[in-house]
Protein backbone atom coordinates (compact mmCIF):
# COMPACT_ATOMS: atom_id res chain seq x y z
CA UNK A 1 0.00 0.00 0.00
CA UNK A 2 1.39 3.46 -0.86
CA UNK A 3 2.57 5.47 2.14
CA UNK A 4 3.59 9.03 2.77
CA UNK A 5 7.25 9.91 3.00
CA UNK A 6 7.06 10.76 6.68
CA UNK A 7 8.18 7.25 7.57
CA UNK A 8 11.11 7.00 5.16
CA UNK A 9 14.31 7.99 6.91
CA UNK A 10 17.69 7.93 5.06
CA UNK A 11 16.41 8.78 1.59
CA UNK A 12 14.09 11.49 2.86
CA UNK A 13 16.76 13.09 5.03
CA UNK A 14 19.09 13.25 2.05
CA UNK A 15 16.48 14.75 -0.25
CA UNK A 16 15.27 17.25 2.35
CA UNK A 17 18.67 18.32 3.64
CA UNK A 18 18.82 21.45 1.53
CA UNK A 19 15.15 22.29 1.08
CA UNK A 20 14.24 23.79 4.44
CA UNK A 21 10.61 24.54 5.16
CA UNK A 22 10.01 27.73 3.19
CA UNK A 23 7.86 28.31 0.15
CA UNK A 24 10.65 27.72 -2.39
CA UNK A 25 10.94 24.05 -1.43
CA UNK A 26 9.81 23.17 -4.97
CA UNK A 27 12.35 25.33 -6.80
CA UNK A 28 15.49 23.48 -5.73
CA UNK A 29 18.03 22.63 -8.46
CA UNK A 30 18.58 19.05 -7.25
CA UNK A 31 15.11 17.99 -8.42
CA UNK A 32 14.95 15.42 -11.21
CA UNK A 33 11.41 16.01 -12.52
CA UNK A 34 9.00 18.92 -12.95
CA UNK A 35 5.32 18.64 -12.08
CA UNK A 36 3.23 21.22 -13.93
CA UNK A 37 -0.26 22.20 -12.77
CA UNK A 38 -3.25 22.92 -14.98
CA UNK A 39 -2.69 26.64 -14.37
CA UNK A 40 0.92 26.40 -15.59
CA UNK A 41 2.69 26.46 -12.22
CA UNK A 42 5.79 24.25 -12.10
CA UNK A 43 7.06 22.30 -9.08
CA UNK A 44 10.60 20.89 -9.13
CA UNK A 45 10.39 17.61 -7.25
CA UNK A 46 11.96 14.15 -7.02
CA UNK A 47 10.82 11.02 -8.79
CA UNK A 48 11.68 8.99 -5.71
CA UNK A 49 9.21 10.94 -3.57
CA UNK A 50 6.39 10.62 -6.09
CA UNK A 51 7.13 6.97 -6.85
CA UNK A 52 7.15 5.95 -3.21
CA UNK A 53 3.83 7.69 -2.56
CA UNK A 54 2.02 6.58 -5.71
CA UNK A 55 2.14 3.39 -7.75
CA UNK A 56 0.79 5.44 -10.67
CA UNK A 57 3.92 7.60 -10.70
CA UNK A 58 6.10 4.59 -9.93
CA UNK A 59 4.81 2.82 -13.03
CA UNK A 60 5.19 5.96 -15.12
CA UNK A 61 8.81 6.52 -14.11
CA UNK A 62 9.72 2.84 -14.44
CA UNK A 63 9.06 2.90 -18.18
CA UNK A 64 12.24 3.85 -20.12
CA UNK A 65 11.80 7.37 -21.45
CA UNK A 66 13.58 9.53 -24.02
CA UNK A 67 16.10 11.97 -22.62
CA UNK A 68 13.51 14.71 -22.80
CA UNK A 69 9.80 14.03 -22.44
CA UNK A 70 6.52 15.36 -21.19
CA UNK A 71 3.78 13.31 -19.51
CA UNK A 72 0.22 14.53 -19.94
CA UNK A 73 -2.32 12.26 -18.25
CA UNK A 74 -0.09 9.24 -18.81
CA UNK A 75 0.59 10.06 -22.48
CA UNK A 76 4.19 10.70 -23.48
CA UNK A 77 5.45 13.60 -25.56
CA UNK A 78 8.89 14.80 -26.54
CA UNK A 79 8.97 18.16 -24.78
CA UNK A 80 11.46 18.81 -22.01
CA UNK A 81 11.37 21.31 -19.18
CA UNK A 82 13.91 23.71 -17.75
CA UNK A 83 17.39 22.15 -17.53
CA UNK A 84 15.97 19.37 -19.73
CA UNK A 85 14.11 17.89 -16.77
CA UNK A 86 11.11 15.78 -17.74
CA UNK A 87 7.74 17.45 -17.20
CA UNK A 88 4.71 15.71 -15.74
CA UNK A 89 1.73 17.89 -16.68
CA UNK A 90 -1.30 17.17 -14.50
CA UNK A 91 -4.92 18.28 -14.63
CA UNK A 92 -4.99 19.52 -11.01
CA UNK A 93 -4.46 23.19 -10.18
CA UNK A 94 -1.42 24.50 -8.32
CA UNK A 95 -3.29 24.95 -5.04
CA UNK A 96 -4.26 21.28 -5.00
CA UNK A 97 -0.81 20.02 -5.99
CA UNK A 98 0.91 22.26 -3.46
CA UNK A 99 -1.01 20.65 -0.59
CA UNK A 100 -0.20 17.15 -1.86
CA UNK A 101 3.48 17.85 -2.43
CA UNK A 102 4.01 19.65 0.87
CA UNK A 103 2.44 16.69 2.64
CA UNK A 104 4.70 14.26 0.77
CA UNK A 105 7.80 16.30 1.53
CA UNK A 106 7.15 16.12 5.29
CA UNK A 107 6.79 19.90 5.27
CA UNK A 108 3.37 19.36 6.77
CA UNK A 109 0.01 21.08 6.47
CA UNK A 110 -1.17 22.65 9.70
CA UNK A 111 -4.64 23.50 8.46
CA UNK A 112 -6.82 23.57 5.36
CA UNK A 113 -9.29 26.44 5.44
CA UNK A 114 -11.33 25.55 2.35
CA UNK A 115 -13.48 22.41 2.32
CA UNK A 116 -13.59 22.52 -1.47
CA UNK A 117 -9.79 22.46 -1.62
CA UNK A 118 -9.68 19.52 0.78
CA UNK A 119 -12.16 17.63 -1.41
CA UNK A 120 -10.03 18.31 -4.51
CA UNK A 121 -6.88 17.14 -2.74
CA UNK A 122 -8.53 13.92 -1.61
CA UNK A 123 -9.89 13.35 -5.13
CA UNK A 124 -6.43 13.82 -6.63
CA UNK A 125 -4.92 11.49 -4.03
CA UNK A 126 -7.52 8.88 -4.93
CA UNK A 127 -6.82 9.35 -8.64
CA UNK A 128 -3.08 8.82 -8.22
CA UNK A 129 -3.58 6.05 -5.61
CA UNK A 130 -1.91 7.98 -2.80
CA UNK A 131 -3.51 6.20 0.15
CA UNK A 132 -1.09 7.87 2.54
CA UNK A 133 -2.29 11.33 1.51
CA UNK A 134 -5.90 10.36 2.15
CA UNK A 135 -5.15 8.91 5.59
CA UNK A 136 -3.03 11.96 6.50
CA UNK A 137 -5.44 14.66 5.33
CA UNK A 138 -8.86 13.06 5.88
CA UNK A 139 -8.84 14.05 9.59
CA UNK A 140 -9.10 17.68 8.46
CA UNK A 141 -12.74 16.84 7.67
CA UNK A 142 -13.22 16.86 11.45
CA UNK A 143 -12.29 20.55 11.60
CA UNK A 144 -14.96 22.14 13.83
CA UNK A 145 -15.56 24.95 11.36
CA UNK A 146 -16.42 22.47 8.59
CA UNK A 147 -18.66 20.34 10.80
CA UNK A 148 -20.42 23.37 12.28
CA UNK A 149 -21.09 25.16 9.00
CA UNK A 150 -21.18 22.48 6.27
CA UNK A 151 -21.83 19.05 7.81
CA UNK A 152 -23.81 17.78 4.82
CA UNK A 153 -20.85 18.43 2.51
CA UNK A 154 -18.52 16.69 4.97
CA UNK A 155 -20.92 13.72 5.09
CA UNK A 156 -20.94 13.35 1.31
CA UNK A 157 -17.16 13.69 0.99
CA UNK A 158 -16.56 11.18 3.80
CA UNK A 159 -18.98 8.72 2.21
CA UNK A 160 -17.21 8.93 -1.13
CA UNK A 161 -13.79 8.27 0.41
CA UNK A 162 -15.04 5.42 2.66
CA UNK A 163 -14.41 7.09 6.02
CA UNK A 164 -16.86 5.45 8.48
CA UNK A 165 -15.86 7.46 11.56
CA UNK A 166 -16.22 10.76 9.72
CA UNK A 167 -19.57 9.68 8.24
CA UNK A 168 -20.94 9.10 11.74
CA UNK A 169 -19.57 12.39 13.10
CA UNK A 170 -20.91 14.35 10.12
CA UNK A 171 -24.32 12.66 10.25
CA UNK A 172 -24.69 13.73 13.89
CA UNK A 173 -23.49 17.23 13.01
CA UNK A 174 -26.27 17.59 10.40
CA UNK A 175 -28.75 17.41 13.28
CA UNK A 176 -27.55 20.80 14.51
CA UNK A 177 -28.92 22.65 11.47
CA UNK A 178 -32.20 22.76 9.57
CA UNK A 179 -31.78 20.80 6.36
CA UNK A 180 -30.72 23.23 3.59
CA UNK A 181 -33.19 24.24 0.91
CA UNK A 182 -30.48 23.88 -1.75
CA UNK A 183 -28.31 20.79 -1.67
CA UNK A 184 -24.50 20.99 -2.00
CA UNK A 185 -22.86 19.64 -5.18
CA UNK A 186 -20.87 17.10 -3.15
CA UNK A 187 -24.04 15.01 -2.83
CA UNK A 188 -23.14 13.79 -6.31
CA UNK A 189 -20.48 11.74 -4.52
CA UNK A 190 -23.23 9.57 -3.00
CA UNK A 191 -23.65 6.35 -5.01
CA UNK A 192 -27.46 6.16 -4.73
CA UNK A 193 -30.35 8.34 -3.52
CA UNK A 194 -30.92 5.70 -0.82
CA UNK A 195 -27.95 7.05 1.16
CA UNK A 196 -29.47 10.53 1.35
CA UNK A 197 -32.86 9.02 2.15
CA UNK A 198 -31.38 7.15 5.12
CA UNK A 199 -29.79 10.35 6.37
CA UNK A 200 -33.20 12.06 6.22
CA UNK A 201 -34.75 9.08 7.99
CA UNK A 202 -32.09 9.35 10.71
CA UNK A 203 -33.07 12.98 11.26
CA UNK A 204 -36.77 12.13 11.33
CA UNK A 205 -36.23 9.45 13.96
CA UNK A 206 -34.17 11.84 16.06
CA UNK A 207 -36.83 14.56 15.77
CA UNK A 208 -39.42 12.06 16.96
CA UNK A 209 -37.69 11.66 20.33
CA UNK A 210 -38.92 15.07 21.51
CA UNK A 211 -42.71 14.60 21.37
CA UNK A 212 -43.19 11.66 23.80
CA UNK A 213 -40.51 13.05 26.09
CA UNK A 214 -42.31 16.39 26.46
CA UNK A 215 -45.69 14.73 26.94
CA UNK A 216 -44.19 12.56 29.67
CA UNK A 217 -42.65 15.58 31.39
CA UNK A 218 -43.35 14.06 34.81
CA UNK A 219 -40.87 11.23 34.22
CA UNK A 220 -38.31 13.82 33.15
CA UNK A 221 -38.87 15.79 36.35
CA UNK A 222 -38.67 12.90 38.80
CA UNK A 223 -36.16 10.90 36.76
CA UNK A 224 -38.10 7.63 36.97
CA UNK A 225 -41.34 6.03 35.88
CA UNK A 226 -44.19 8.02 37.44
CA UNK A 227 -46.14 4.98 38.59
CA UNK A 228 -43.29 3.79 40.79
CA UNK A 229 -43.34 7.03 42.76
CA UNK A 230 -47.04 7.77 42.91
CA UNK A 231 -47.21 6.92 46.59
CA UNK A 232 -44.29 9.29 47.32
CA UNK A 233 -46.06 12.12 45.55
CA UNK A 234 -49.26 11.53 47.49
CA UNK A 235 -47.30 11.48 50.72
CA UNK A 236 -45.74 14.82 49.88
CA UNK A 237 -42.26 13.31 49.72
CA UNK A 238 -41.71 14.50 46.13
CA UNK A 239 -41.06 18.17 45.40
CA UNK A 240 -43.39 18.95 42.51
CA UNK A 241 -43.07 22.00 40.21
CA UNK A 242 -45.49 24.91 40.13
CA UNK A 243 -47.02 23.74 36.84
CA UNK A 244 -48.14 20.40 38.30
CA UNK A 245 -51.83 19.64 38.62
CA UNK A 246 -53.51 21.36 41.55
CA UNK A 247 -54.05 18.09 43.42
CA UNK A 248 -50.27 17.63 43.43
CA UNK A 249 -49.48 21.04 44.79
CA UNK A 250 -49.47 22.98 41.53
CA UNK A 251 -50.51 26.62 41.20
CA UNK A 252 -54.28 27.09 41.50
CA UNK A 253 -54.38 30.52 39.81
CA UNK A 254 -53.05 29.54 36.36
CA UNK A 255 -55.28 29.27 33.33
CA UNK A 256 -54.99 25.63 32.34
CA UNK A 257 -55.61 23.42 29.37
CA UNK A 258 -58.33 20.79 29.23
CA UNK A 259 -58.44 17.10 28.48
CA UNK A 260 -59.58 16.71 24.87
CA UNK A 261 -58.74 14.40 22.01
CA UNK A 262 -56.56 17.18 20.56
CA UNK A 263 -54.73 17.96 23.78
CA UNK A 264 -51.36 16.31 24.31
CA UNK A 265 -50.63 17.96 27.62
CA UNK A 266 -53.94 17.86 29.49
CA UNK A 267 -54.59 20.35 32.30
CA UNK A 268 -51.14 21.88 32.48
CA UNK A 269 -50.96 25.70 32.72
CA UNK A 270 -51.22 27.33 29.30
CA UNK A 271 -47.90 29.14 29.78
CA UNK A 272 -46.15 25.81 30.36
CA UNK A 273 -47.86 24.22 27.36
CA UNK A 274 -46.62 27.17 25.29
CA UNK A 275 -43.12 26.59 26.68
CA UNK A 276 -43.22 22.90 25.70
CA UNK A 277 -44.42 23.75 22.18
CA UNK A 278 -41.65 26.29 21.64
CA UNK A 279 -39.15 23.79 23.06
CA UNK A 280 -40.30 21.24 20.49
CA UNK A 281 -40.02 23.68 17.58
CA UNK A 282 -36.55 24.85 18.61
CA UNK A 283 -35.36 21.26 19.09
CA UNK A 284 -36.36 20.29 15.55
CA UNK A 285 -34.09 23.02 14.16
CA UNK A 286 -31.16 21.98 16.34
CA UNK A 287 -31.51 18.38 17.45
CA UNK A 288 -29.43 17.98 20.60
CA UNK A 289 -30.21 18.01 24.30
CA UNK A 290 -28.62 21.39 25.16
CA UNK A 291 -31.01 23.12 22.73
CA UNK A 292 -33.76 22.95 25.35
CA UNK A 293 -31.56 24.91 27.78
CA UNK A 294 -31.51 27.92 25.47
CA UNK A 295 -31.56 31.18 27.43
CA UNK A 296 -33.73 32.71 24.73
CA UNK A 297 -36.29 29.97 25.26
CA UNK A 298 -36.27 30.25 29.05
CA UNK A 299 -36.31 34.06 29.10
CA UNK A 300 -39.37 34.14 26.85
CA UNK A 301 -41.30 31.90 29.24
CA UNK A 302 -40.10 33.56 32.42
CA UNK A 303 -40.93 37.03 31.08
CA UNK A 304 -44.66 36.27 30.90
CA UNK A 305 -45.05 34.63 34.30
CA UNK A 306 -45.90 37.74 36.42
CA UNK A 307 -48.90 38.60 34.22
CA UNK A 308 -50.50 35.19 34.65
CA UNK A 309 -53.20 34.51 37.23
CA UNK A 310 -55.21 36.92 39.30
CA UNK A 311 -54.76 39.28 42.25
CA UNK A 312 -51.41 40.51 40.97
CA UNK A 313 -49.88 37.22 40.00
CA UNK A 314 -49.60 33.61 41.09
CA UNK A 315 -47.23 31.16 42.71
CA UNK A 316 -45.62 30.44 39.32
CA UNK A 317 -44.03 33.89 39.17
CA UNK A 318 -41.95 33.09 42.21
CA UNK A 319 -41.27 29.37 41.90
CA UNK A 320 -41.29 28.55 38.20
CA UNK A 321 -38.07 30.28 36.97
CA UNK A 322 -35.71 28.12 39.02
CA UNK A 323 -37.85 25.04 38.45
CA UNK A 324 -37.83 25.65 34.69
CA UNK A 325 -34.04 25.74 34.67
CA UNK A 326 -33.93 22.50 36.67
CA UNK A 327 -36.44 20.91 34.31
CA UNK A 328 -34.45 22.03 31.25
CA UNK A 329 -31.28 20.42 32.61
CA UNK A 330 -33.07 17.13 33.18
CA UNK A 331 -34.84 17.32 29.82
CA UNK A 332 -31.52 17.93 28.05
CA UNK A 333 -30.00 14.81 29.61
CA UNK A 334 -33.08 12.73 28.80
CA UNK A 335 -33.12 13.80 25.15
CA UNK A 336 -29.42 13.02 24.73
CA UNK A 337 -30.14 9.52 26.09
CA UNK A 338 -32.94 9.10 23.57
CA UNK A 339 -30.82 10.38 20.67
CA UNK A 340 -28.05 7.93 21.53
CA UNK A 341 -30.54 5.12 20.94
CA UNK A 342 -31.02 6.14 17.29
CA UNK A 343 -28.33 4.47 15.19
CA UNK A 344 -26.94 5.41 11.79
CA UNK A 345 -23.90 3.14 12.03
CA UNK A 346 -21.91 2.98 8.76
CA UNK A 347 -20.25 -0.32 7.81
CA UNK A 348 -17.88 -1.40 5.05
CA UNK A 349 -19.21 -4.21 2.86
CA UNK A 350 -17.18 -7.11 1.44
CA UNK A 351 -16.67 -5.01 -1.69
CA UNK A 352 -15.09 -2.13 0.24
CA UNK A 353 -18.20 0.02 -0.15
CA UNK A 354 -19.78 2.01 2.68
CA UNK A 355 -23.30 1.00 3.66
CA UNK A 356 -25.55 2.77 6.16
CA UNK A 357 -27.30 0.31 8.43
CA UNK A 358 -31.06 0.52 8.69
CA UNK A 359 -32.06 3.28 11.08
CA UNK A 360 -33.39 1.91 14.35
Amino acid sequence: MPVTLRIIEPELNQLMSSTGDNVDVFTKPEADVIVRSSDEIEFRVHKFILSTASCIFADTFSVPQPESFKVVDDELDDEGGEDDLPIVALTEDAETLRVILRTLYADGISTIEDLGLLARVLAAAEKYEMAGIISTLAPFLHTPRFLESEPLRVFAIAYHFTLPETILIAAKATLLHPFPSSLPPELEYLPTPDVYHKLLLYRTRCEATIEPTLVDWMSVWIGFDESRFRHSIRAGAMDMPAWSTVDRGGCSFCVRGTYTTLSKYGVLPLWFIDHLERTRDMFKDRIEGPTVKSLKLLEKTISILPSIGSNGGCDCAEEAPLQLMQFSERLSDKLDEKLAEVSVQPTITHFGVISLADIV
